[in-house]
């Protein structure tokens, strides 16, 4: 008889418990979908990537890399140029993380440009 009285205790625990799961799911869906924005200094490609540098919080130089640029911004910009290089820009970007090609248990982070604008 005791054990019946408890049968609705689990089960709004247990209820509860997937809630909280879904809901920290659906939250981390969406940061990933976030835009971020940074003025960088274009320093060129290296290994195939996008190499802007620019002044984190403690005012020291940091270098960022994107992986991909939007088919809008190669049709502005031709980042292959070396005239742009040490040109200032405000970069719009989002993050993906992605299984790893070796190993897919292990994120990847996947920076790409998706709006550009010289300043």
């Amino acid at each position: 008889m005791k054990t019946l009285k408890l049968v609705p205790l689990f089960l709004v625990a247990f209820l509860f418990c997937n809630y909280t799961a879904m809901a920290q799911e659906d939250e981390e869906e969406y940061e990933e979908d976030e835009l971020s924005t940074i003025t960088a200094v274009y320093a060129g490609i290296e290994d195939g990537m996008y190499m802007f540098t620019y002044k984190d919080e403690d005012d020291e130089e940091t270098t960022i890399s994107f992986e991909n640029i939007s088919p809008e911004v190669e049709k502005k910009y031709d980042l292959f140029s070396k005239k742009i290089i040490g040109k200032t820009f405000e970069i719009t970007y989002s993050d993906e993380n992605v299984p790893d090609n070796d190993d897919e248990e292990i994120l990847v982070n996947i920076r790409t440009i998706v709006a550009i604008k010289q300043l």
